[in-house]
């Protein structure tokens, strides 16, 4: 009886080991991760090679560079919208232009600006941890709006592309990002928040993949479609100007459905690919 009692405060005792041991080695690796695996992304475009600052970068060399990220994105449920979790996953590590960035990402707690007030998200860069993005996403604030996760979350991975890089060069720099609400992401005037929302448009609606979905549902409502200038799919036609309200409302929001976003984030995407004649963008 003696030994059974001995092997039962051994066995506990490991237990309690183990699970410290276990505590202790998750914990290292939240303060000291592991080295980070070889890179399967590498992305790149014009660029300061001192400083890792990018070059001054039209709309579309800022869509060729999202193009080069959405190719890799894992896709289960649909074949045109992207997944908050698998853009995380796809950032976790990249090489941005020979420069590995890291990415660490938080969900779970209210975000603020610099006066107190609640923000969608945050992306900053810190002295401490060069080659480290940080990004906090306001669920909270967001609330039950699956597609306005989506284009925070895209547009802070804009952020990481674009602004993370530089950290690395210069180790001291320290960069901070605030996206206040909904309307900064499709409205902004600093330079980085306008690359940022580009590069967010056109990496959960791409041209050319969005003209394509739009002349398929164009054709299934039987509307005309006329031949104009634009930045979609090489030779195909875009909606006329005359096209009805209640015709484009219901294409938008078709689209909208298609690639998990907002019924205005496929407006201004219209826009700023020219699929609809006389538009500008």
């Amino acid at each position: 009886m003696r030994r059974f009692i001995d092997r039962i405060i051994v066995r506990a005792l490991d237990s309690a080991l183990m699970e410290n041991i276990n505590r202790t080695y998750a914990l290292r690796r939240r303060i000291n991760p592991p080295e980070a695996p070889p890179m399967s992304l590498a992305l790149s475009y014009p660029h300061d090679p001192a400083t890792g600052v990018p070059r001054p970068l039209v709309s579309e060399a800022v869509w060729a560079v999202a193009a080069q990220l959405r190719a890799v994105v894992a896709r289960a449920a649909s074949p045109w919208a992207l997944s908050t979790n698998a853009l995380v996953a796809a950032v976790a590590q990249l090489e941005v232009n020979g420069r590995r960035i890291a990415s660490a990402w938080d969900f779970g707690q209210p975000v603020h600006d610099t006066s107190g007030r609640q923000v969608l998200g945050v992306f900053e860069t810190d002295p401490s941890t060069p080659g480290l993005a940080l990004v906090s996403v306001n669920r909270r604030l967001i609330g039950d709006r699956p597609d306005l996760e989506l284009s925070t979350v895209a547009h802070e991975v804009g952020h990481i592309v674009f602004d993370a890089p530089p950290s690395v060069a210069e180790p001291t720099r320290r960069y901070r990002s605030v996206t206040v609400g909904p309307n900064c992401l499709d409205g902004a005037s600093a330079r980085a928040e306008r690359r940022a929302n580009e590069f967010m448009g056109a990496l959960l609606v791409p041209p050319r993949q969005l003209h394509l979905r739009l002349v398929a549902r164009a054709r299934s409502e039987r509307l005309p479609m006329v031949h104009a200038p634009h930045r979609g799919r090489p030779g195909s036609r875009v909606l006329p100007a005359s096209t009805p309200p209640d015709a484009l409302a219901g294409l938008t929001a078709a689209l909208a459905g298609d690639f998990g976003v907002s019924d205005r984030f496929i407006a201004v995407r219209l826009r700023r690919y020219r699929l609809i004649a006389g538009d500008v963008p």
